[in-house]
């Protein structure tokens, strides 16, 4: 199994992790938002991807709570500080009106660093929706309060980073494969060291 089919796989599983954790029940019987409701949404910015989007809905009403757009947050230099390649970009999006918006980039059987927005209200709100996470201490990066939790899936590890952006979550995810040497390590120290270092590019 490549670390590419790998990555793909714990996308899937973790997009529908994301959006449970800030999905509302489906018995919601709150009244539909009037037009002076609508007025108050954050507007959604036509944007130039880095690679062509089959998806007209790629922005969405469960994505759309932050303006931040991962795909073009990030110059060359900046991920290659990181060691990576700024040409492996690919969509986190695998259907059309996925509840997360952004990007991954997958150094092959190394790493794959994705950053990906959720709307969401908050970091509490998004915790209490996610307890299969093993949650750890809370960062204090930039003034900002970050949630920093792991998941272990065996034969990979992925360490994950929140950041709450107006209405929605910023979630960085750093996933390591096993190599002949065993589990790669390092994935929380990656997630951690991306997301100080670039956190004020993310709007409160």
């Amino acid at each position: 199994m490549t670390s590419e089919t790998i990555s793909k796989g714990l996308w899937s599983v973790s997009a529908v992790l994301l959006v449970a954790a800030c999905s509302v029940q489906a018995e919601n019987t709150e009244a539909l938002p009037g037009p002076a409701e609508l007025q108050t949404q954050i507007p959604r910015p036509s944007i130039s991807l880095p690679f062509d989007n089959p998806f007209p809905d790629r922005t969405n009403q469960s994505n759309d709570g932050s303006v931040f757009e991962p795909c073009i947050a990030y110059d060359d230099s900046e991920l290659i500080r990181f060691d990576i390649d700024p040409k492996l970009i690919e969509d986190v999006a695998i259907v059309n009106g996925q509840g997360i918006r952004g990007c991954k980039w997958v150094m092959p059987e190394r790493f794959s660093l994705s950053v990906a927005v959720t709307n969401s209200n908050s970091l509490e709100e998004y915790r209490s929706g996610a307890i299969e996470y093993n949650w750890m201490t809370d960062l204090e990066l930039g003034e900002r309060t970050v949630g920093y939790f792991e998941l272990d899936h065996g034969f990979s590890k992925a360490c994950l980073t929140y950041v709450q952006s107006a209405n929605a979550g910023v979630v960085t995810k750093v996933v390591t494969y096993e190599d002949d040497n065993g589990p790669v390590g390092g994935a929380c120290e990656l997630v951690a060291n991306f997301t100080r270092a670039y956190i004020d590019k993310i709007p409160e």
